[in-house]
């Protein structure tokens, strides 16, 4: 499950030690390692959403998701099971690399599939505080990615170093303004991205990815914590009871499928 996901005057600092053209070099050699990691040929989970917005109200979907991908394309499911005013919601993305991604919501009370414009990527998804945008699958291609920082620590993280690299989308239906990824030194893996606005180049939302469990060599967060800074509110999804590389049926990421 990609995401996967998109400075401040902090950053400029580091910036100055390293020529923009190294900068480059390094950043792209950083973010192909993530890239290149193994990934799952499908996967599923039950999962939990928390929603808390910013007075502290809470609201908790629970849900089931698959994801499939082959040579030529990325596919995910997303299957609503609780409460009853979401239950039976569905939601298909399907993307392959150099293509604007597809993405369908099929909502039963309508029994209607909708897809979702461009214009509409960054609208909220069952009123989280992830975006459609936010659940796109990710290709190296996609972004143009600068070197930022190596050493890096967090808190939530110990005993871990990270580099960080800045990373700016081509496409034009990015919300986005740029993102920082924090890429783990020893493994690749993304643990953290900070995305920035379009509007004053302030911090947006902080997403983290925690809890990575390691399958067959195929790395998995269990949890995303999405942190939204302007609007004061959070999502938390937790995976629960993942399988991966079990043959998920291909007719499931279909807009047919979407509406049985």
């Amino acid at each position: 499950m990609k995401t996967l996901l998109r400075l401040a005057s902090v950053a400029l600092v580091g910036w100055v030690a390293v020529s923009p053209a190294l900068a480059d070099q390094q950043g792209d050699s950083i973010a192909k390692a993530y890239f290149q990691l193994k990934k799952a040929h499908d996967t599923f989970a039950v999962a939990t959403m928390v929603i808390v917005d910013q007075d502290g109200n809470k609201k908790v979907r629970k849900l089931e998701m698959w994801t499939r991908e082959t040579s030529d394309s990325k596919e995910a499911l997303t299957k609503f099971l609780q409460p009853a005013d979401v239950a039976g919601t569905k939601f298909l993305t399907v993307s392959h690399e150099g293509e604007p991604t597809d993405q369908r919501l099929y909502l039963p009370a309508l029994g209607k599939t909708r897809k979702i414009a461009s214009s509409d990527k960054s609208g909220k998804f069952v009123n989280s505080d992830f975006f459609y945008y936010d659940l796109e699958a990710r290709y190296y291609g996609d972004d143009r990615y600068s070197f930022l920082e190596d050493g890096a620590t967090l808190p939530d993280y110990p005993g871990m170093t990270f580099s960080k690299i800045v990373m700016k989308a081509k496409s034009g239906e990015c919300p986005y303004a740029k993102s920082i990824a924090w890429v783990n030194d020893d493994n690749h893996f993304i643990y953290r991205i900070d995305v920035f606005s379009k509007d004053d180049g302030g911090l947006w939302k902080t997403i983290k990815f925690g809890k990575v469990k390691d399958i067959d060599g195929v790395l998995i967060p269990t949890e995303t914590l999405v942190i939204n800074h302007r609007g004061h509110s959070k999502t938390l999804l937790v995976i629960s009871d993942l399988k991966v590389n079990q043959g998920v049926s291909a007719s499931l990421f279909s807009v047919k499928g979407l509406e049985e």
